[in-house]
C-alpha cells in the first residue's frame, strides 16, 4: 500500500469540485508560503493561553498582527508577550500545515512552486532544528534532553505540538518522496527525526494520550526512515503503543481519560501510526487493531442521532462526527473500503451535518468542508453505496455513560469517573437531545488558561447535577449502573461529597424525558439541583417571581448573571421552553420542601445565555423530579 491513492491525481483532475477545491488550496498557500519566515530566537508558548477572559472567546491568529490580538467574540484587543508566543506557535503550525497542503498541490498538479514551498519549509526546519531552544508549556528552558522537564518541545511549546508537527512532516514527505534526493531525506532525518526522538522518548512515561502521541510520532518517523530503534521504542518500551491501548481503553472501547474529544484526539495519532504500519508492512498487531477498530464503532454508536457528540469532562464545545471525519479517513484507508471504518466515513460524509472545527491543532478542511485525507486516500470512494448505520440505546458501563434513544429523543448520561485526567466534576450529569435540536448540552470548556474555563466550565455549577453546600464534586471514581433498557437507566455513584450518594434515573418515552434524582445524605446542608437549556431556547411561564439571592460566591455561583425565586404554594409548576418550531412542556416537582429559581447563566462562549432551571433544598436527603414533554407547537 502506498500513502497515496493511485488515483488520486486522476481524480483530481477529472472531477470539476476537486479542481474548485484546488484553486482555493492554492489561494491559500500562494498567501502564506511565498512570504515564509521564522527564526530559532523566536519561543512559542502554549495555545490555551490564546482565550479571551472576558467570554472565552478564541482570539484570532492574524497573520499581520503578531503582537495585538482579537477576541473573536467581543473584539477586545490583548497585548502580552506570552500571547505574542502563542503567536508564534500559531504561525509555525500555519507553515507546517500550509506544507503539507503544498505538496498535495503539487501531487495533483505537477507545478514545480508547490513542491519548491514545501521542501523550503521542512529544509528551514530542519537545518536549524537544534537551533530551537529546548523548552516546555511553562517556558522553562532547558540545556540538554539529559535535564530537561517533562514536556518540552523545540519548534513547539510542548512536546505533545512537536509530536503532531513531526507526523505532519511525514505525511509531507510521503507525498513528495519519490521526488526527493536521497541527500536530502538524510538531512531531514539526522538534523530533525533523530533529534525529535531524542526529545520524545524520554516524554513517554505514562498511559496518557500525549504519551500515545510521542509513541504515535516516534514510530511513524521510524517506519518512515527504516529506525529500527524507533520502530522498537514505540512498540516495545515500557508504556508502548500496544500497552497503551490494551491498558488506557476500557472494554466499552473508550479511552479512560473519559473526554470525547481526547477520545478521537488519542485516535488521531496512533491511527497515523497504523496507517504507517500497513505502508510499512510492520505488525501493528492483532489484538491492538481489533481495539482501534471498535473505538471507531463505539464512537459512531455514541454520538446523538443527529452525529452531534456528547461532551463530557475537557475537550470543545459543540463537536460532532463530521468534526473528525479526517480520523475516519485515515482508518478507512488503512482497513480499505469494505471495512466497517469504509462504511462509517461514508455515513458521515453523506450526512448533512455542517463541520464544527477545533480551535487548537486543527487538521486541515478545505473551506471546512474536504480534508486532505479523504482525498489523498479515499477519493475513488463509492459515497453513495454504503449500509446506513442504525444507532441504538447503549449503555458503557466500564466507562460510566449511557444513552437513551427513543423516537427523537436522545438523552446522555454520565455517572461517574475512571480518575481525575482531564475530568469535570460533574457526576450524574445529563445531555439532552431532541431530533435536531439541544434541548442541553455540556459545555465542555475553553482553553486551560483561560479565566472562564476554571471559573465556570470546569465547575459542578455549570453542569446538569447536584451541587452541595455551593462545592464542586469532589469524587473521581467509578459509579454504577443499578438498572438499564433501551428505554431507562439507573446509576448510582458513591461519596459524591464524601458520605453524599447520589442515585439517578433518566427514562425517554415517545414523548417525554423524565428525569428522578436522589440524594441519599446523612448530613444537613444546601443541595441545589440544575438543569439548564440551551441558549436558543426561550423560556416562558406564568408566575410569580421576586429577587433572589444564593448566598454563594464562588465556584461558579459569582458567574450568574440573574437570580428568580418563583413564588408559590403549588406543590408543582408548569414551564415551557421554546424554539421557531417546537415547544416543550416542563413539569417540575416542588414537593419535598422545594425552592424554585430560574436564573441566567453563561454559555460557552458567553455570547450566548442560558435559562436554568434550579430546585433548592435545605435538608440531609432530597428527591427531584422533572419531566420534559414535546408539545405541538403553539
Amino acid at each position: 500500500m502506498k500513502y497515496v491513492n493511485d488515483r488520486f491525481y486522476e481524480w483530481m483532475n477529472r472531477k470539476e469540485r476537486n479542481r474548485e477545491i484546488l484553486q482555493e488550496m492554492k489561494k491559500e498557500v500562494d498567501e502564506f508560503l511565498p512570504d515564509f519566515y521564522d527564526s530559532p530566537d523566536r519561543l512559542s508558548r502554549w495555545g490555551h493561553y490564546y482565550f479571551c477572559d472576558d467570554d472565552g472567546g478564541r482570539l484570532i491568529f492574524d497573520l499581520k498582527s503578531p503582537n495585538r490580538h482579537r477576541c473573536e467574540v467581543c473584539g477586545k484587543v490583548f497585548e502580552s508577550e506570552i500571547l505574542d508566543g502563542v503567536w508564534v506557535y500559531f504561525y509555525r503550525n500555519k507553515a507546517v500545515i500550509m506544507a503539507l497542503v503544498s505538496a498535495f498541490i503539487y501531487k495533483a498538479t505537477k507545478e514545480k512552486k508547490y513542491f519548491d514551498y514545501s521542501v523550503k519549509v521542512m529544509e528551514f526546519y530542519a537545518r536549524h532544528y537544534k537551533e530551537f531552544l529546548i523548552h516546555n508549556k511553562e517556558n522553562l528552558i532547558s540545556d540538554s534532553y539529559d535535564t530537561m522537564p517533562w514536556g518540552c518541545a523545540r519548534m513547539m511549546p510542548q512536546g505533545l505540538n512537536e509530536s503532531i508537527v513531526a507526523i505532519r512532516f511525514v505525511q509531507t514527505i510521503e507525498i513528495l518522496r519519490d521526488e526527493l534526493s536521497p541527500e536530502f531525506l538524510d538531512m531531514v532525518y539526522h538534523n530533525m527525526f533523530r533529534e525529535m526522538y531524542l526529545l520524545l522518548a524520554p516524554q513517554a512515561t505514562r498511559i496518557h494520550n500525549i504519551s500515545c502521541w510521542n509513541l504515535a510520532a516516534i514510530g511513524v518517523m521510524g517506519l518512515a526512515f527504516q529506525d529500527q530503534e524507533m520502530i522498537d521504542f514505540a512498540f516495545t518500551s515500557e508504556f508502548n503503543v500496544r500497552k497503551q491501548l490494551q491498558t488506557g481503553v476500557t472494554k466499552d472501547f473508550f479511552w479512560y481519560e473519559g473526554s470525547i474529544h481526547y477520545n478521537f484526539f488519542l485516535l488521531e495519532g496512533i491511527t497515523y501510526l497504523f496507517l504507517f504500519s500497513k505502508i510499512y508492512n510492520y505488525d501493528f498487531g492483532k489484538t491492538e487493531t481489533g481495539i482501534l477498530q471498535n473505538m471507531f464503532v463505539q464512537a459512531y454508536n455514541y454520538a446523538f442521532d443527529n452525529q452531534f457528540l456528547p461532551n463530557p469532562n475537557d475537550g470543545w464545545p459543540n463537536l460532532n462526527l463530521r468534526t473528525f471525519s479526517y480520523i475516519y479517513h485515515t482508518a478507512a484507508r488503512a482497513m480499505g473500503e469494505d471495512s466497517a471504518i469504509g462504511n462509517l466515513v461514508k455515513n458521515i460524509e453523506t450526512s448533512d451535518s455542517v463541520r464544527t472545527p477545533l480551535p487548537l491543532s486543527e487538521p486541515y478542511y478545505c473551506k471546512n468542508c474536504v480534508c486532505l485525507e479523504q482525498l489523498l486516500f479515499n477519493i475513488d470512494f463509492d459515497y453513495e453505496n454504503f449500509t446506513p448505520v442504525k444507532q441504538y440505546s447503549s449503555n458503557f458501563p466500564n466507562s460510566n455513560y449511557v444513552i437513551l434513544r427513543n423516537s427523537k429523543w436522545n438523552g446522555f448520561m454520565k455517572y461517574g469517573l475512571n480518575g481525575k485526567s482531564h475530568a469535570h466534576p460533574d457526576i450524574m450529569n445529563v445531555e439532552l437531545m431532541y431530533g435536531n435540536h439541544r434541548i442541553s448540552r455540556d459545555l465542555s470548556n475553553a482553553g486551560y488558561r483561560s479565566r472562564l474555563c476554571n471559573e465556570w466550565h470546569r465547575k459542578t455549577l455549570s453542569h446538569n447535577t447536584v451541587c452541595w453546600n455551593g462545592m464542586d464534586i469532589t469524587s473521581v471514581n467509578p459509579g454504577e449502573c443499578l438498572y438499564y433498557d433501551e428505554n431507562k437507566v439507573t446509576a448510582a455513584a458513591s461519596d459524591v461529597y464524601e458520605g453524599i450518594n447520589y442515585i439517578r434515573t433518566i427514562q425517554i418515552t415517545e414523548d417525554t424525558f423524565i428525569d428522578d434524582f436522589r440524594v441519599e445524605s446523612g448530613m444537613a446542608g444546601i443541595f441545589d439541583y440544575v438543569f439548564h437549556l440551551e441558549s436558543g431556547l426561550s423560556l416562558e411561564y406564568d408566575l410569580d417571581l421576586e429577587e433572589g439571592v444564593l448566598g454563594f460566591e464562588k465556584n461558579g455561583y459569582q458567574h450568574i448573571l440573574e437570580t428568580k425565586r418563583v413564588k408559590t404554594n403549588e406543590n408543582h409548576v408548569v414551564l415551557r421552553a421554546r424554539v421557531k418550531d417546537a415547544v416543550w412542556r416542563i413539569w417540575i416537582d416542588l414537593t419535598g420542601n422545594h425552592q424554585l429559581y430560574l436564573l441566567k447563566t453563561l454559555d460557552n462562549p458567553v455570547d450566548q445565555k442560558r435559562n436554568t432551571i434550579l430546585l433548592r433544598n435545605t435538608g440531609t436527603s432530597p428527591h427531584y423530579h422533572l419531566e420534559i414533554m414535546a408539545e405541538e407547537k403553539q
